[in-house]
């Protein structure tokens, strides 16, 4: 049996492209770990939309955790694939891709069919409404979701598709110190200062000092999208441009990441342990009592704007670590890659709302936790990934609605023999 050297390249191989294989991965990872995540919103104690009657304290710490560093690390990623696309792109064209794929399918099909069920299904469930979809969804209209406890959730307001309008917006504000001017941008630059070993473990500033400030402006409430405020977001973004503008910033993630993963283990541990009060109860830090089924403490801005930093301190040693294990083990792809990592797009636009449709009956079943959180994976994943290879990914037009490139269409033989002839 012959090796297919195309089902399995190596980042050493001569006919390697630049691209970074290992974002592929990361981000694929990301995207199941966001799967997950939004099954066991039924389960976690800060939820507020829909749940199920009891809480679990497994299904909450899991969600806390992945508030750390998995949002932050698509942010770094989106900022990464910035810089590669702008080095094939002018700014006209990289306004119109991201046109293209983000704000298309966000407008179109996220405010119109992806955000109803999900507003729909709160109504419902807090007894706001007893009328099936169809004739409620006029109702969608009125109002705005969470401003004016309307309905309408525009752009992903209050969904989660907050992160499409984040990545867009952000796109266009630093889009002046992304463009490059005679080869380098006002980013790229800046990234040699943090060239030195030293120098990348105290990336966590900005993140720190921005989440911190956001909470001493009254701003804490913003991160119900994704654990963290806009601001930090816009950090994390910027953040991924800057390390993939400078190849030495790489190196030294490549050489040193062990030391950021231990880091991360053992911040994160503290974190959690402190958070959620298992055995270790801090003043103005914890905020749920196990022994109390998770009762909520009271809150403490004062407090928590440290608590902020030190969660910026964590998600920048997650990231470093994720990005120096997938530059170690992961830069390469296959078939699986190429497949996965097409899909991402559409399959992060739907599945929220797959879950929620999903979920929304099974959480009202006398059925232990676990039992609820698998049949809701099993069946969620199933069924996005039918309407991805059945539906989304054969034809152009749901492509289109939903940010993939076109599939070419091939002429027939009598195209052809026409052309040929006529």
């Amino acid at each position: 049996m012959t090796n297919n050297r195309y089902a399995f390249i190596k980042i050493s191989d001569a006919v390697q492209s630049d691209r970074q294989y290992f974002l592929d991965w990361l981000r694929i990872l990301a995207i199941l770990v966001i799967f997950f995540h939004h099954c066991a919103k039924f389960f976690d104690y800060h939820t507020f939309t829909i749940y199920n009657s009891l809480r679990s304290l497994t299904f909450s710490i899991f969600r806390e955790f992945n508030f750390l560093w998995v949002m932050p690390l698509f942010f770094i990623i989106s900022g990464a694939a910035v810089y590669f696309s702008l080095n094939s792109r002018k700014a006209n064209l990289f306004i119109k891709n991201r046109i293209l794929r983000i704000l298309i399918p966000q407008v179109l099909i996220g405010t119109f069919l992806i955000n109803p069920p999900q507003i729909y299904l709160e109504r419902l469930f807090k007894g706001q409404t007893v009328c099936d979809f169809i004739h409620w969804y006029p109702q969608f209209f009125d109002g705005i979701y969470l401003i004016t406890d309307g309905n309408f959730a525009p752009l992903g307001m209050g969904t989660h598709l907050w992160y499409l309008m984040y990545l867009f917006f952000f796109s266009l504000i630093m889009l002046p110190l992304l463009i490059r001017k005679n080869k380098k941008s006002v980013i790229s630059n800046f990234s040699r200062f943090f060239e030195k070993p030293w120098a990348l473990f105290i990336l966590f500033i900005p993140i720190s000092v921005t989440a911190a400030t956001s909470e001493i402006l009254g701003l804490g409430f913003t991160r119900y999208a994704g654990g963290w405020d806009p601001m930090s977001f816009l950090v994390f973004f910027a953040l991924g441009y800057l390390i993939f503008s400078n190849a030495q910033i790489r190196e030294n993630i490549k050489k040193y990441y062990l030391i950021s993963l231990l880091a991360a283990v053992i911040f994160t541990i503290f974190y959690l342990v402190s958070h959620f009060g298992i055995k270790l109860i801090i003043p103005g830090v914890t905020r749920h009592i196990i022994d109390q089924n998770g009762v909520l403490l009271p809150f403490n801005s004062s407090v928590w704007m440290f608590v902020e930093a030190f969660r910026g301190l964590i998600a920048w040693h997650w990231i470093i670590g994720l990005l120096g294990l997938g530059q170690r083990f992961l830069n390469y792809t296959n078939r699986f890659v190429v497949y996965a990592n097409e899909a991402v797009l559409p399959f992060y636009i739907l599945h929220h709302t797959v879950i929620q449709i999903i979920g929304f009956p099974i959480i009202q079943q006398n059925s232990n936790i676990f039992t609820k959180f698998s049949i809701i994976a099993i069946a969620s994943f199933i069924i996005i990934m039918v309407i991805y290879e059945l539906l989304v990914r054969r034809l152009n037009i749901l492509r289109f609605l939903l940010g993939m490139k076109l599939k070419k269409i091939r002429p027939s033989l009598n195209t052809i023999v026409g052309n040929k002839l006529f």
